[in-house]
C-alpha cells in the first residue's frame, strides 16, 4: 500500500465504515493520532455507522445480494459533500426499507383477513337453528272484519305463541284462547286494545303444538271475534 499524506486522507471513509484490512486500520490509527484534520472530519462523520445500521443490518432483507455487496462511497469530497454523500445512502437504504415493509405489511393483511375469513365461523360456531314454527290465520267470525296471523313456535317447555292483529277493535280487552284436544280452554295471553286497532303480543302456553286443537281471540266479554284450527 502507499502510505502518502493523500492516501491517509482517502482512507478516513473507510476506516469510518470498517472497511480497511488490519495493516490499513492500524496505519491509518498512527495517523490520526497526528493529524488534526482526520481529527475534526472524523467527529464530523463518526455517527454515519449507527445511521447505516438503521437501514438494514448487513444490508437487511429489503437489500438484494448485489445491493448487499455493494461498496458505500469513500469520502473523498470536501466535508459537505462528504456528509451529503453518506446522507443520501442511508436515505436510499431507508426507502428500500419502508418499501419492502410495505409489502411484508400487505402480505400480513391479506393472511389477518383471510384467517379471520375462515376463523369467523369456527369462533362463532353453528348459527341458532330454526325452531319448528307453524302459521296459521284465525278466520273472522260472522260480523267480524278482523285479520289475525298466529305463528306456533315449538319451545321445550311447551308451544310460544306470536299473534298479529290488525282491524281490531280499538277500546277494551283483548285475549288469546287456547283449546286442548279434550275441549278445555286456558287463556294464553290478554292485552289492551289500541287507538289504531293493531297489535303484536307474544303469549305462551305449556301445551305442545300437537296437543292445542284450535285457537280463539276474544273480547273481555267472551265474544269470539276470530278461530283458527291447528
Amino acid at each position: 500500500m502507499t502510505t502518502g499524506l493523500d492516501d491517509l486522507h482517502v482512507m478516513l471513509g473507510a476506516y469510518v465504515l470498517g472497511g480497511l484490512s488490519d495493516e490499513d486500520h492500524r496505519t491509518f490509527s498512527e495517523h490520526l493520532r497526528s493529524c488534526r484534520q482526520c481529527q475534526t472530519e472524523l467527529g464530523q462523520v463518526s455517527g454515519m455507522p449507527r445511521l447505516l445500521d438503521l437501514a438494514g443490518p448487513e444490508g437487511g432483507p429489503h437489500l438484494t445480494d448485489a445491493q448487499v455487496g455493494a461498496p458505500v462511497p469513500l469520502i473523498t469530497e470536501p466535508d459537505d459533500e462528504r456528509v451529503a454523500t453518506l446522507l443520501g445512502e442511508v436515505g436510499r437504504r431507508r426507502r428500500r426499507r419502508r418499501a419492502w415493509l410495505s409489502v411484508v405489511a400487505a402480505a400480513a393483511a391479506v393472511l389477518i383477513f383471510a384467517g379471520g375469513a375462515w376463523l369467523g365461523p369456527q369462533l362463532l360456531g353453528p348459527s341458532t337453528p330454526t325452531l319448528p314454527t307453524t302459521r296459521v290465520a284465525a278466520a273472522p267470525v260472522a260480523g267480524s272484519q278482523v285479520r289475525i296471523d298466529i305463528a306456533l313456535v315449538t319451545r321445550g317447555w311447551g308451544t310460544q305463541l306470536d299473534v298479529v292483529c290488525n282491524d281490531m277493535p280499538t277500546n277494551g280487552e283483548l285475549a288469546l284462547w287456547v283449546i286442548d284436544r279434550s275441549g278445555k280452554a286456558t287463556t294464553a295471553a290478554s292485552w289492551r286494545a289500541t287507538p289504531a286497532g293493531s297489535s303484536r303480543v307474544t303469549g305462551a302456553t305449556a301445551l305442545r303444538t300437537n296437543e292445542i286443537q284450535s285457537l280463539e281471540v276474544r273480547t273481555g266479554t267472551g265474544r269470539v271475534l276470530a278461530a283458527a284450527q291447528t
